[in-house]
């Protein structure tokens, strides 16, 4: 292909690709992004169809009854309440390094529990049993691309 030619090619034809969008998803199917201004973030889980039992991520196999390709898509996690916890960060004092990671309980699933940092909350003020809300937002920087590392995480949410 001459210089010519290389210049006026599609971009996947260039011999690289450059992405056009500056962030991308921790990874793919763990959540869906709100479509419109009253919509919500979701988290991705999965339901058998044999006990009930819900997991996420989703999976084919149950992890309760092992049944088989009995599963189904649902969307849960938009409301949860922090079960656990515990501060990433210097040990001296909770500062504005640290980072709030919690094990927050799902109301979807009487065991469903996902690990998730807590945002908007200090450290001295968490609690366990209070109630958070999803959300999705730039938790990390790719260090080879520079895009945002787009994922889900927690917040308190009102009474």
């Amino acid at each position: 292909m001459s210089q010519e030619d290389r210049r006026s090619a599609p971009r996947h034809q260039r011999g690289r690709f450059i992405p056009l969008q500056s962030e991308f998803d921790l990874q793919r199917g763990l959540f869906v992004l709100p479509t419109h201004k009253d919509d919500t973030a979701r988290l991705i889980g999965s339901r058998c169809r044999e006990c009930g039992d819900v997991a996420f991520p989703k999976r084919k196999l149950c992890p309760l009854c092992d049944s088989r390709e009995r599963t189904e898509e649902v969307f849960i996690g938009e409301k949860g309440t922090l079960y656990a916890y515990t501060v990433l960060g210097p040990p001296e004092s909770a500062s504005d390094s640290s980072t709030l990671l919690g094990l927050v309980a799902l109301p979807e699933g009487e065991e469903l529990r996902v690990i998730a940092p807590i945002e908007g909350c200090d450290p001295d003020e968490a609690k366990t049993g209070m109630a958070l809300e999803l959300t999705v937002g730039r938790i990390d920087s790719d260090p080879h691309s520079g895009m945002d590392v787009i994922g889900y995480k927690y917040r308190p949410s009102g009474p």
